[in-house]
């Protein structure tokens, strides 16, 4: 009973101060995507800027502007130019929501950590550590180096099981959230039709730019909790047993591609079937991934089970 307790005790230190160098990863890399979200802001600003001093040339007086209008060019040009710069606009605001809630997690990131006195962790456990060396030495003399080996890997096994739990929660709310974003796209493009069949107005058109306002905000969403079950992922990859490696380098590497492609197919009504093509994609990415860790999950809990098994064998010896 006394060896279950100090294996007990050891394991909530121990992952006490695991939790805190969670933290610290975790703000490490949520500064990392801050930074990369003002960059993103500073840099579609710019082109936004740069873009609208042309459409302000092309609707100014030059001879060159007469000939493009006679040659049918002038349109051509403007449109083009109106489809770059509304891709730009929810660029801009979609980067400018990441920076807020990027920033609000980082905030939370820091206030746990706040909480936490790594430095009294580490004397209790030393301590800790000492009282089990002097009871495996009087009790189990013969077999402490197995015995200790076993209860660090179980130790290692639990938190690998609590990441996977946590990662398959973040991919549960992502899948939650593309739901609510494909189905907004699938109704926002009925709007698309109205102008045709309604002849527009006033109205049609107020109601058309609710739903496609909604559905930004639902891609949002989508994004931030993508870019947290990423976070979790890593968190996830970064840990290991002896008996079990996670692979998610494949939808780490999609999820970047979804972050940066899908405004580019949302920006105009006639490609927002590419972007419902896009989200559906990754609602099956994240739903294979979840599926893998879910048997990841199974694995390691056998594995706990396995552990335990042996252990109590040989404290019974």
């Amino acid at each position: 009973m006394e060896w279950q307790q100090l294996q007990t005790e050891q394991e909530t230190l121990q992952g006490q101060l695991r939790n805190a160098n969670r933290l610290r990863e975790q703000r490490f890399l949520i500064e990392g995507q801050i930074e990369h979200a003002q960059q993103e802001i500073t840099k579609h600003s710019t082109e936004h800027n740069q873009i609208r001093m042309k459409l302000d040339k092309l609707e100014g007086f030059s001879f060159m502007n007469m000939i493009r209008t006679w040659t049918g060019q002038q349109d051509d040009l403007r449109a083009e130019k109106i489809d770059k710069a509304a891709i730009l606009e929810l660029k801009i605001k979609e980067a400018e929501k990441m920076l807020k809630d990027l920033t609000f997690d980082f905030e939370q990131v820091n206030q746990k950590l706040k909480q936490i006195n790594e430095k009294q962790l580490q004397e209790a456990l030393n301590i800790l550590h000492i009282k089990k060396k002097n009871y495996l030495q009087l009790h189990e003399p013969e077999v402490a180096h197995k015995i200790e080996q076993l209860a660090n890997e179980e130790f290692i096994t639990k938190q690998l099981i609590s990441e996977i739990q946590e990662a398959e929660d973040a991919g549960d709310i992502a899948l939650t959230k593309l739901g609510q974003a494909a189905a907004s796209l699938h109704s926002a493009s009925g709007y698309s039709t109205w102008d045709t069949f309604f002849g527009g107005g006033l109205i049609a058109t107020h109601l058309k730019h609710d739903a496609l306002d909604k559905t930004e905000n639902y891609l949002h969403s989508a994004q931030i909790a993508l870019q947290r079950f990423h976070n979790e992922l890593l968190d996830v990859q970064d840990m290991s047993t002896k008996s079990l490696q996670i692979e998610t380098d494949g939808f780490v590497k999609f999820a970047d591609y979804f972050f940066d492609d899908i405004f580019s197919a949302w920006s105009v009504h006639s490609k927002i079937s590419t972007a419902r093509e896009q989200v559906s994609r990754v609602q099956d990415d994240v739903h294979n991934t979840v599926r893998r860790l879910q048997e990841k999950h199974n694995r390691a809990l056998e594995y706990l089970e396995t552990l335990k098994m042996e252990k109590k064998e040989i404290l019974q010896l």
